[in-house]
């Protein structure tokens, strides 16, 4: 998941441990958020929005990666999965590694 924290922190001119602070967690999670290396529970989320003048949806966004392997399947990856869709047909599957 991507986020605006880093952008929306140094356009208000606030540092890590200032955004910690307000919202009751430490400097490391902050720089973890910020890295893509944790993804905030939805309070957490909240209070960083809120902290940081807009909205989760416009704080955080979310783009499956999607990998062209051939001209008529997409994989689309998750973390644990992938969805092996063919655009010939719309079928769906499950594909386990």
């Amino acid at each position: 998941m991507e986020n605006r924290i880093r952008e929306l922190r140094r356009q208000k001119h606030l540092s890590q441990e200032d955004i910690a602070h307000i919202a009751h967690v430490s400097r490391q999670t902050i720089n973890a958020i910020e890295n893509d290396k944790y993804d905030p529970e939805l309070l957490l989320a909240f209070k960083l929005a809120e902290t940081l003048g807009t909205t989760v949806n416009e704080l955080f966004s979310y783009q499956p990666a999607v990998i062209k392997r051939k001209e008529n399947d997409v994989f689309w990856c998750e973390k644990y999965q992938c969805v092996l869709w063919k655009r010939a047909g719309i079928e769906k599957r499950n594909v386990v590694d």
